[in-house]
């Protein structure tokens, strides 16, 4: 596998600018991902859900599935801002307070690749939380998640965090503060973040090759983590990326990560307009498929893939 070639050039983006490409969208994509937020993505909670409530639903949870395992990939994208991609701060902290309630475990998605690499299904009832494009009002919920001493994983457009002239993503001073905290996993989630790149091999090759050479200047390392803008996939697009050095591309599905899944295209779902009802629900239904799972002999170490886990539409929202 060859290494990624940088561009020995690439420079922050100046907004406005009328040939400039502006910082990603927070809105869904597609009319789809906007007809269908009420009746396919569940209510959007705005204020903090009571204890008993939280309760409830994780002894229904408990007594509907037993012992059943799963692991799940929550991504979510800002918070408390005009957006339909948003969520508030407190439907956040009640979705945590549910996880803890209900029993699941939030792990680093090292410890979910590390199963995967064995060929193992994830560890009982655990969940990753990743957080998609960098916006600054991740900044209120990072508190949070500190004080809980949780892992997240952040997947950043590498032309907009740090970048003076992006005052609506993560600043250089946040990005330094976000390092100082020990489960935090920054990750790649392109340059542009433009939906055009992955059907177009020659703007995926210069995107790659400046994500890399930016995110190398921002961290002073590569990540082997790389998350589909739009969750938009081709067969040219994941083979560019895996010579470049991505091991894990994440995609937009509805599965959970098993021992079966290609590393290639894990399925992550987004949360941020899931009512906990809903949410209780998705784990449920993966607990229930992942139980299937470990049913099943786990394949030999170095042996083909039984199964691959596709990008799909048909899950509560688009993500960008």
């Amino acid at each position: 596998m060859r290494r990624p070639v940088c561009v020995t050039g690439a420079v922050l983006l100046k907004q406005p600018n009328n040939t400039t490409p502006q910082a990603p969208s927070r809105r869904g994509v597609g009319a789809a991902g906007r007809a269908g937020d009420a009746n396919v993505s569940g209510v959007l909670m705005r204020a903090p859900i009571p204890l008993a409530v939280l309760t409830a639903v994780g002894l229904f949870m408990t007594v509907a599935v037993g012992q059943l395992r799963a692991a799940t990939i929550l991504v979510y994208h800002s918070f408390g801002v005009r957006s339909s991609m948003s969520m508030s701060v407190e439907a956040f902290e009640a979705q945590l307070d549910f996880l803890d309630h209900a029993g699941y475990k939030v792990i680093s998605i090292e410890d979910l690749t590390r199963s995967l690499d064995a060929r193992q299904n994830p560890p009982e009832k655990a969940v990753v939380l990743a957080v998609d494009d960098g916006w600054s009002s991740f900044m209120r919920v990072f508190p949070i998640l500190a004080k809980r001493n949780l892992p997240f994983t952040l997947f950043l457009p590498m032309a907009f965090v740090a970048n003076p002239y992006s005052k609506s993503t993560l600043s250089q001073a946040d990005i330094e503060t976000l390092r100082a905290y020990p489960k935090a996993t920054f990750a790649n989630h392109s340059w542009l973040h433009s939906p055009k790149v992955a059907g177009n091999e020659t703007l995926a090759l210069e995107d790659i090759r400046k994500s890399v050479e930016r995110f190398r200047q921002v961290f002073g390392r590569d990540t082997k983590y790389f998350a589909f803008p739009y969750g938009k996939v081709t067969a040219t697009y994941t083979r560019l990326l895996r010579e470049a050095g991505f091991q894990y591309l994440f995609v937009t599905g509805s599965n959970p990560p098993t021992a079966d899944t290609d590393p290639s295209a894990i399925p992550r779902i987004a949360a941020n307009r899931l009512s906990l009802p809903v949410l209780a629900s998705v784990l449920r239904n993966h607990e229930a498929m992942l139980a299937r799972a470990k049913a099943r002999p786990t394949p030999p170490v170095g042996g083909p893939l039984l199964t691959e886990t596709k990008a799909r539409a048909d899950v509560p929202t688009l993500m960008e």
